[in-house]
């Protein structure tokens, strides 16, 4: 039985090692290229520089155009250029969105081809250098680089193809009428060998999004089965030898038995992090929570933020490029971003305005809801929580100062607040936890400050990548020349055993 038992251990390795092993071995090769060449996509800072200055020369009509009722509660608002005239978009505290003009031809606004190529034109310079025409436009619903979260809520897009030196592709929201992507020919080309393969990112695949999870997570769950196994016969090989040597194979065999059993553990932590990724079945989802709307406060009226954006025109930032709501304790403020992504807090009169030390403390108690905390302090520097990873990966760095505070609850709950904002930026309680070490941490080995360094990071994940790399292929390769072998002598076997 036992005998029986590691013969089906055996060839469940080997023909897994051709069906599963052939992907883990492009994972393997496709995540180097993504150290060096992240999936397009744009960080806040970089959707500013596309953006031109807010001209509130070129307001027009009274606010009260806008027929919002006086009464009606807003949520979030916000203020940016589109096509040389002030746009404002409203969120109204529980219904959807709404975007209209507040410049000439407000306050309706339609967001078509004609808009689009005039949002574009003004962008275009800002993001490739130079005044330059595209040559070749389209409204699409998708493409390759659109087909997730970019496109999300934007369709149908408005695609530009330019001739410039970096082959930039613009696309125009058709919903929003912002910049919500720009590529270049490096960014394709390198993300066909790169992300497309690893999070099996093709167009036809990825745009139904429930079928591409869960295409994900039972190939990496197939694939740590397989490694399991690997792992596996190759402790029970080093066991049962009695020649004494570590190995008892020689040639590819031996070489696919040392690089499996030392890189072994790190590729069955790889793929299990990898699904833990796809937060599968709500493994690590984290609890909804309410803690930013606690640091805001109650929704404002209409009518409050009208008078506001009344004394804006006056008083903001001329050099402003978007502002944006940032309400504290019911009070009404702005966060006035220019292109270079500096940002200065305004008061409702649009005055500078600093957070007091009384409205940072007074945030923390709304937060904390009554529960003791355990913990609190300003940071000026990285905590295992809160840090910047953009190496691999296109994000901004998050602001320092920080203020960090922890609950004494049962989840110990860390939530880290902008002391010049007020704003919540991140809350890391259980589940957050696990998502950063089982994720973060096993998948792109951000442990400690030392190891997010380039090159220490690179030299190390190069390394553990390289070895992934050669276990896996040369698995598959072995696999697949014993499959080979096998086949050959099942048809050499039946053609004797015919007649004639």
């Amino acid at each position: 039985m036992a005998r029986l038992l590691w013969r089906a251990t055996v060839i469940t390795h080997r023909y897994l090692g051709v069906a599963v092993g052939l992907l883990m071995l492009v994972w393997f090769a496709s995540g180097i290229v993504m150290m060096y060449v992240p999936y397009p996509g744009l960080t806040a800072k970089e959707r500013l520089r596309a953006l031109g200055p807010i001209p509130w020369e070129n307001a027009c009509c009274s606010l009260e155009a806008q027929n919002v009722a006086g009464d009606e509660p807003i949520r979030a608002v916000q203020i940016q250029a589109m096509a040389g005239e002030p746009v404002l978009y409203l969120r109204p505290d529980g219904r959807p969105p709404r975007i209209s003009s507040i410049g000439p031809s407000g306050p309706s606004l339609e967001i078509d081809q004609a808009k689009a190529d005039a949002v574009m034109m003004q962008a275009a310079p800002r993001i490739i250098g130079q005044a330059v025409k595209p040559v070749f436009s389209e409204s699409i619903e998708r493409d390759q680089w659109t087909v997730g979260d970019a496109g999300a809520g934007n369709r149908p897009l408005f695609h530009y193809v330019f001739d410039d030196p970096a082959r930039t592709h613009i696309y125009v929201s058709s919903t929003t009428g912002e910049v919500i992507l720009w590529t270049t020919g490096w960014q394709r080309f390198g993300n066909w060998f790169g992300a497309v393969p690893h999070w099996l990112y093709f167009t036809e695949l990825r745009k139904n999004g429930p079928v591409w999870a869960q295409t994900i997570i039972w190939t990496s769950i197939v694939g740590g089965f397989l490694t399991f196994l690997g792992l596996y016969l190759g402790i029970a090989q080093i066991k049962a030898s009695k020649s004494g040597r570590f190995s008892p194979y020689r040639g590819w065999f031996y070489w696919h038995h040392i690089v499996g059993l030392v890189f072994g553990i790190v590729t069955l932590t790889w793929v299990v992090s990898g699904t833990l990724s796809m937060n599968p079945w709500g493994f690590l989802e984290g609890g909804g929570g309410d803690e930013r709307i606690r640091v805001a406060g109650a929704p404002l009226p209409w009518s409050t933020v009208r008078e506001s954006i009344e004394a804006l025109k006056e008083n903001a930032p001329r050099d402003a490029v978007n502002i944006t709501s940032a309400p504290l304790d019911g009070k009404l403020f702005w966060l006035a971003s220019t292109a270079d992504g500096a940002v200065t807090r305004l008061d409702a009169r649009g005055l500078p305005a600093a957070v007091s030390q009384a409205d940072l403390q007074a945030a923390v108690e709304r937060l904390a809801r009554g529960t003791t905390i355990e913990s609190q302090t300003m940071m000026t520097s990285e905590d295992a929580y809160y840090f910047n990873f953009s190496i691999a990966e296109r994000s901004d760095a998050p602001p320092f100062p920080v203020y960090r505070i922890v609950l004494n609850d049962d989840e110990h709950t860390r939530l880290y607040l902008n002391p010049q904002t007020g704003q919540l930026l991140r809350k890391v309680d259980a589940n957050g936890r696990g998502s950063r070490w089982l994720f973060g941490g096993l998948h792109r080995m951000d442990f400690f400050g030392w190891l997010r360094v380039r090159p220490v990071w690179d030299i190390i994940v190069l390394a553990l990548l390289l070895g992934g790399l050669a276990a896996t292929g040369t698995g598959v390769y072995l696999a697949a020349r014993r499959i080979k072998r096998d086949l050959t002598f099942r048809r050499v076997q039946k053609e004797l055993a015919s007649p004639g």
